[in-house]
């Protein structure tokens, strides 16, 4: 699809999207009894559902035809499942601010290892969004309490193993995707990744008694086709923009996930936490324009995408 800079359209899809994207720990929150796993497969699931029916509307149901690099869907599937179970276990550990903010330390990780694994021209420009992510990843962590809190092992320090590895898990998603982008559409991504995800999940799907499915069953309906919803309003607007403004209204999210994490769940937010978020997301707006004008927009996906 060509960029239409002229048209608001596309931007407000992207803003939707992103603040769509930051309702993750609302919805966790209010589902109950059950493991991350088989809330993360439920929500798949009804992504899944959606996606197709959307593509069933659309008359777009070729672009789930199989082309080259089929392997590489399954290994997009299994970071997707990665990825998301990280996510939401430090979001559950530590809170979505910190989850979040985690998450986006992404663009860093793929800024520098997009050159060795894609064979993209490196820059002496990417260690400087390393060190500022770094720091702000300091200042979210709040180091005494963490090391107050290695002899206990706590929920905190949990959060922070599950969000960092999130953010790399993320990354490497990134890069996958930024390989298949000749291959397939990014909404074809999206379902197959979905797809392939719920495999892996189904074995904590299973192991889920029935009745608490049906006690959350109005939550997770509701979280599978809002995030999805927020998926393709993203996917579509990305297409119509310029990759590095899209790279930069995805920074709507995090800013949305920390409002919704104090202003619903009343969550505090620490100073520390709020200027972590000030570097992180300085160090993934340096990334998004040390890129070359030439990228295509679909390399610049939200953390949630399936």
């Amino acid at each position: 699809m060509a960029v239409q800079e002229n048209s608001f359209k596309p931007y407000s899809e992207v803003i939707t999207g992103s603040i769509i994207y930051g309702t993750i720990g609302v919805f966790l929150d209010r589902v109950q009894d059950m493991s991350v796993g088989s809330i993360l497969f439920c929500r798949l699931f009804f992504g899944l559902c959606m996606i197709f029916f959307y593509l069933l509307m659309s008359g777009s149901l070729e672009q789930l035809r199989p082309g080259r690099n089929r392997k590489y869907l399954l290994l997009l599937g299994f970071l997707n499942a990665v990825t998301g179970i990280c996510y939401f276990s430090a979001i559950r550990y530590s809170g979505i601010s910190v989850a979040v903010l985690l998450l986006y330390t992404a663009p860093v990780y793929v800024n520098l290892l997009a050159p060795l694994i894609l064979g993209e021209r490196s820059s002496n420009k990417s260690l400087l969004p390393l060190f500022i992510s770094v720091a702000g990843v300091l200042l979210i962590t709040r180091p005494g309490e963490v090391l107050a809190s290695l002899s206990t092992g706590s929920d905190f320090m949990k959060g922070l193993f599950f969000g960092l590895l999130s953010g790399l898990s993320f990354g490497t998603t990134i890069i996958t995707i930024r390989y298949l982008r000749h291959d397939y559409t990014g909404i074809s991504q999206t379902f197959w990744l979905t797809g392939i995800s719920l495999l892996f999940m189904l074995p904590s799907a299973l192991s889920t008694p029935i009745p608490v499915y049906f006690r959350n069953f109005s939550t997770l309906l509701l979280f599978g086709l809002t995030i999805t919803l927020a998926a393709i309003l993203y996917l579509k607007g990305i297409s119509g923009i310029r990759a590095q403004t899209g790279s930069i209204l995805a920074l709507l999210e995090p800013v949305s996930g920390i409002f919704f994490d104090t202003a619903v769940l009343r969550n505090p937010l620490y100073i520390s936490t709020f200027l972590g978020c000030v570097l992180i997301l300085t160090a993934a707006y340096l990334v998004s324009q040390a890129r070359d004008a030439e990228e295509v927009p679909e390399d610049s996906l939200p953390s949630s995408l399936a």
